[in-house]
């Protein structure tokens, strides 16, 4: 009897409980704390995102994983990979890539667009080493500094393709990495170059039911390099684990409620921590559906004027979007699609504002949820609560077993909390927080004490427990959820030899959140014309969506007693600007009797505009140009107030 009871406690102790169950329903904070007295490790979670994956396909091996489609134009030619289906090709890439001697420290560079193949890529390298996915619309020169400084030994890359350059900067770069030994396609046509690996042909060689190297992983084998500021000539590359990465997939389902029933959608680019760990990890490893929206994503004109009926076809539950996505999708009208389907969309990578979200949900029906990520959080820090109440502007609640607080520093370290509503900067620590970057370098002055980590962000914490980001300690420039380092603009401004100084900052704006602006100051004497100023940054600067969208020549660029460019004075230049734009294209048809526009820089608690109006005016005067102010920053992300004087 005793062996007996044995056995079968050891079989049971073999099958692996599903970590989805129970069910979480997050109305508030305190839901998210009651769910964190079950230890995480008490949790069992899978030690690798291999496993992770596989238990998605144990549970329902036959339904839909993956649905992609070329053009938004043509959704009846669409095809549908099942969960199976993917996870054999996930394994049988794998196992080429241990055919080709790639162990568990041996990185795989992965140049990948929004495609099925992408997934087979990642999650393969993953299973056999470490993942490396690169931003192949880079300039060659950054990718390859990326794969050499990754260590590269493998790169596989999608192509040949007219429409995605992915192939062809792989091959640009090919001669200048000698320590990649091999070179895989995935995906596009047929490549003539000698010695490439055809993935797609390759992978019927190899099985599809276990992994040939029969590795055992844990949860601190590093799993993946992201590169984040990736836009400057020596990018970071932030080290995950798998840890980190299951983690993160498993929270954020489980705290955003996604059900296997449920289809959402990919149209991040597949470099970006938001496209390959929360549109794509998160749903496919809780067994749901991605819709992969061709392989230019979200970039594509076929994706976006045919959005309700990408909707409707899938039945999509949710959409993964950005601001300028949102902004976009609110000129398209729905007509005759049934979009009943959709109950919720995510937006990040910059504030939302109230009137866009109050538009979009009356057009769709849809929640609109805002939330907060960084690469070295493997993705996702907090998020407004699925079923509680949501708060445009604010950023949510921490995701459960993450902490986040707000502390005032100074010299280096912690000095103290922050009180509720008190300002300060933001830091975070937890399972899905990352080790540190790959040189260690870079690892100087981001960590305090007691292993948190310093996001570099400003804000606040509510009374409820949500938190408010006022702005960015760092100087980067988010575009659309792209990170782009002001270095790499001025050192290029720097170059030209008209050039005396230059500064780079974020300009608020309407669809992609900021634009990149530059501020020059030309030598004394010289009449070099603006005009030429700009042709040279478009043909020098190695990013395209880094190039500034607008020039201000000015006589000098403020600086502080020690010679630090006042970056925050710039912004509130910029911002002044993008306001008396927006105002002179309301004014043709309702004028504003504008005074002043005073911009405040306030600190840990950002900017605030202060609008100056005649105090002579009436009650109806005021109101009519309140409202014309209000309809010209509809889209704003800054604070703002209107006075009389």
């Amino acid at each position: 009897m005793t062996q007996l009871t044995t056995r079968v406690q050891a079989a049971a102790d073999l099958v692996q409980p599903d970590p989805y169950r129970p069910r979480l329903t997050v109305t508030a904070l305190a839901d998210i704390r009651r769910f964190e007295q079950t230890p995480l490790a008490d949790r069992r979670l899978p030690d690798s995102t291999y496993e992770l994956l596989r238990l998605a396909r144990d549970r329902a091996p036959e339904a839909p994983a993956l649905h992609y489609f070329t053009s938004g134009d043509e959704l009846a030619k669409s095809v549908t990979i099942t969960h199976a289906q993917m996870f054999g090709r996930i394994t049988q890439t794998a196992n080429l890539l241990h055919s080709l001697g790639l162990g568990a420290d041996d990185v795989i560079g992965v140049l990948m667009p929004v495609t099925p193949e992408s997934q087979y890529a990642i999650w393969g390298s993953e299973a056999t080493g470490i993942a490396c996915p690169v931003n192949w619309m880079l300039e060659p020169e950054i990718i390859a500094a990326l794969l050499r400084n990754a260590g590269a030994k493998a790169v596989i890359a999608y192509g040949p393709d007219p429409d995605i350059e992915a192939w062809n900067k792989a091959m640009l770069v090919r001669r200048e990495l000698p320590g990649v030994q091999h070179w895989i396609k995935a995906g596009g046509g047929k490549a003539s170059e000698p010695g490439i690996v055809d993935l797609d042909a390759a992978l019927e060689r190899f099985g599809a039911g276990s992994l040939d190297s029969q590795r055992v992983f844990s949860p601190g084998d590093t799993a993946s390099m992201f590169h984040t500021g990736g836009t400057t000539g020596t990018p970071k590359l932030a080290l995950h684990t798998h840890g980190n990465e299951v983690a993160m997939a498993w929270i954020s389902a489980m705290q955003i409620d996604v059900q296997p029933e449920d289809v959402r959608v990919c149209g991040v680019p597949m470099f970006h921590v938001t496209g390959v760990l929360t549109n794509c990890l998160m749903p496919l490893a809780r067994g749901a559906s991605v819709v992969m929206l061709t392989s230019s994503g979200w970039r594509d004109p076929s994706v976006i004027r045919n959005l309700w009926q990408i909707v409707e076809h899938f039945g999509v539950t949710a959409l993964g979007m950005v601001p300028s996505v949102v902004n976009m999708a609110l000129n398209i009208p729905v007509g005759d699609a049934d979009i009943s389907s959709l109950k919720a969309a995510s937006c990040g990578t910059a504030p939302l504002s109230v009137a866009v979200a109050e538009a979009f949900e009356r057009l769709t029906g849809a929640l609109i949820f805002e939330g907060y990520g960084l690469t070295e959080g493997t993705a996702l820090s907090a998020t407004n609560p699925r079923y509680g109440q949501r708060r445009i502007g604010s950023i949510g609640l921490p995701m459960a077993y993450q902490e986040m607080k707000v502390v005032k520093v100074a010299d280096g370290r912690i000095q103290r909390d922050c009180a509720r509503g008190e300002p300060g900067i933001v830091v975070v620590r937890g399972p899905n927080i990352f080790a540190g970057y790959l040189n260690p370098e870079q690892n100087k002055g981001i960590w305090f004490d007691g292993g948190w980590f310093n996001t570099g962000d400003l804000g606040y914490a509510d009374e409820d427990g949500y938190f408010w980001l006022t702005g960015r300690a760092k100087d980067l420039i988010i575009r659309g959820g792209n990170n782009i380092d002001p270095r790499m603009i001025e050192e290029a401004l720097y170059r030209h030899p008209e050039v005396f100084d230059a500064a780079a900052v974020g300009l608020p704006d309407a669809h992609a959140g900021e634009l990149p602006v530059a501020y020059v100051a030309l030598k004394p004497g010289s009449t070099y014309p603006l005009g030429r100023i700009k042709h040279y940054a478009y043909e020098v600067i190695p990013e395209r969506a880094a190039v500034p969208k607008q020039f201000y020549l000015v006589d000098a660029i403020p600086k502080t007693a020690v010679g630090k460019i006042q970056k925050n004075a710039l912004r509130s230049d910029a911002v002044l600007r993008a306001q008396r734009q927006m105002l002179a294209e309301v004014n043709a048809q309702s004028p504003v009797p504008l005074v002043d526009i005073r911009i405040d820089d306030r600190g840990d608690e950002g900017l605030l505009s202060t609008l100056v109006l005649p105090s002579a005016l009436s009650v109806e005067e005021r109101e009519a140009a309140v409202a014309s102010i209000d309809k010209a920053f509809t889209t704003l992300t800054i604070k703002y107030a209107v006075v009389y004087e």
